[in-house]
C-alpha cells in the first residue's frame, strides 16, 4: 500500500512539474514576434529572471544541498551515538577498541564542529551562488540594454550624416545648375551622399546584430520587435571613497567569505588529524599540511582579486567621466567648424570636399562622445557589482 501511495504522489508530481513548465512556456509563446514589445530597464531585468533557466538551475542546487546538508547531519548524529556507546564501555575495553570502533579523526572533526560547518557551507554556497546568478543575469541584461541603445544612437549619428550630406547633395545641384561649381564637384558630393548610404546601412545591420543579442540574453525569440523606453544619459554618481569601497567590497564578496571559512575549516581539520598523525613525517600530517597552505594561498587570491576589481572599475569610471566633457567640447567645435564650411561653401569659398570631411568630423565627434558616455555608464555598472556579492558563482573548489 506504502508503495502504491509513494508512486501516485510522484506521478502527481511530476504532472504538476509538467503544467507549471507548460505554462512557462506558453508565457514566452504568447509574446507575438510581429508585435513590438516596449521595455524599460527594470522590465528588461524582471523579464530575464523570471524566464532564466539559469536561475531554475540554481534552485534545483539549493535543495541538493540541502539534502547533502541533512543526510550529513544524520551521519553526524551517528557518529555522536557511537561516540557515546563507547564512553560508556569499560576503560580497559574501550583503550583496545579506540581505533577500532571509533574513527580518530572523524571524532576529533565532530568535536571541532568542523563536519557541521562544512556542512552548511555547501549550504550557503548555494545560496549565495542562486544570487550570484541572478547578479549575473542583471548584469548581462543591463550591459545588453546600454549596448543596443548604442547601437540606436548609432543609427541616428548615421541617419543625420546621410541627411546632411543629401542637403549639400540638394544645395550643389542648385550651384551646378548656376554655374558656380564644375560637374566634377557635383560628382564629389553624390560620392559623399553614396558613401554616407552605406554608412547608415552598416548601422541598421549592428542595430539588428545586437537586437538579436538583447533578445538573446533576454531569452526572447531573436527575431522578436523591441523598443527601449529609457535612454543612455550620463548619470551622477555619488562620491566615491575608494578605500571604504574595498573595505565594502571585501565585507560583501560571498566569494572571500567562502575562501574564509575554507582557511578555517582546513586548519581545524589539521588540528584533528595531529590528534592520528602526531609527527611531521607521517604523509598524513604532510598532505593536510599542505592543504592548509593552499587554501591560505586562495584566500590571498580571492581577497586581492576583490580588491583589483574594485580598483580596476574606480580607475575606469573616473578616467570615462573625466573625458566625457573632453569629447562634449569636440562635438561643439566641430558643430561650428561644420556650419562655417557649409556657409563658405554656399558663398563659393571652400569646395566640396571640404564640407565632406566638415560633415564627417562632426559625425565622428559624435560617435566619440556617444561612445564615451556609454563607456562611463558600463564602468558605472562594473563598479557596481564589483563592490557587491559578486557575479560569478562559487565552484567547489573555490
Amino acid at each position: 500500500m506504502k508503495k502504491l501511495l509513494s508512486l501516485a504522489v510522484a506521478v502527481f508530481m511530476l504532472f504538476s512539474m509538467s503544467i507549471i513548465t507548460y505554462a512557462e512556456d506558453k508565457i514566452v509563446d504568447e509574446i507575438d514576434p510581429n508585435k513590438e514589445l516596449e521595455l524599460s530597464l527594470n522590465e528588461a531585468i524582471e523579464y530575464a529572471l523570471k524566464h532564466s533557466r539559469d536561475v531554475k538551475i540554481q534552485d534545483l542546487e539549493m535543495k541538493r544541498a540541502q539534502l547533502q546538508y541533512d543526510q550529513g547531519r544524520s551521519g553526524a548524529r551517528e557518529l555522536e551515538e557511537q561516540i557515546d556507546e563507547y564512553d560508556n564501555l569499560p576503560n580497559d575495553i574501550r583503550n583496545e577498541m579506540r581505533g577500532e570502533v571509533i574513527p580518530i579523526i572523524e571524532s576529533e572533526l565532530l568535536n571541532l564542529g568542523v563536519l557541521d560547518r562544512q556542512a552548511k557551507l555547501t549550504r550557503q554556497i548555494s545560496i549565495w551562488n542562486k544570487e550570484i546568478k541572478e547578479n549575473e543575469i542583471k548584469y548581462n541584461v543591463e550591459k545588453a540594454y546600454f549596448d543596443l541603445l548604442q547601437s540606436e544612437i548609432d543609427m541616428e549619428i548615421a541617419k543625420e550624416g546621410l541627411e546632411l550630406a543629401n542637403r549639400q547633395y540638394e544645395q550643389s545641384k542648385k550651384m551646378y545648375e548656376l554655374g558656380t561649381i564644375s560637374h566634377q564637384q557635383l560628382l564629389s558630393v553624390e560620392f559623399a551622399v553614396s558613401q554616407s548610404q552605406s554608412g547608415f546601412d552598416m548601422a541598421i545591420v549592428g542595430y539588428e546584430l545586437q537586437k538579436m543579442s538583447f533578445n538573446n540574453t533576454l531569452g526572447l525569440t531573436l527575431g522578436q520587435r523591441v523598443k527601449l523606453t529609457d535612454k543612455i544619459e550620463n548619470k551622477v554618481h555619488d562620491e566615491i571613497n575608494l578605500e571604504e569601497s574595498i573595505e565594502a567590497a571585501h565585507e560583501s564578496s560571498a566569494m572571500l567569505k567562502a575562501a574564509q571559512e575554507s582557511y578555517e575549516l582546513s586548519e581545524l581539520t589539521f588540528k584533528a588529524v595531529k590528534a592520528k598523525h602526531v609527527t611531521p613525517n607521517q604523509y598524513g600530517y604532510r598532505e593536510q599540511e599542505i592543504a592548509v597552505e593552499q587554501a591560505a594561498k586562495s584566500l590571498d587570491t580571492a581577497k586581492n582579486g576583490v580588491e583589483m576589481s574594485v580598483r580596476s572599475a574606480y580607475y575606469s569610471l573616473i578616467t570615462a567621466e573625466k573625458q566625457i566633457k573632453t569629447y562634449e567640447k569636440a562635438v561643439e567645435n566641430a558643430q561650428k567648424a561644420y556650419e562655417l564650411t557649409e556657409l563658405s561653401y554656399d558663398l563659393g569659398q571652400n569646395t566640396s570636399n571640404d564640407v565632406t570631411k566638415a560633415r564627417i568630423d562632426l559625425m565622428d565627434a559624435k560617435k566619440n562622445l556617444s561612445k564615451q558616455i556609454h563607456a562611463y555608464n558600463l564602468a558605472l555598472l562594473d563598479f557596481k557589482y564589483a563592490i557587491g556579492l559578486g557575479k560569478n558563482t562559487i565552484s567547489g573548489g573555490f
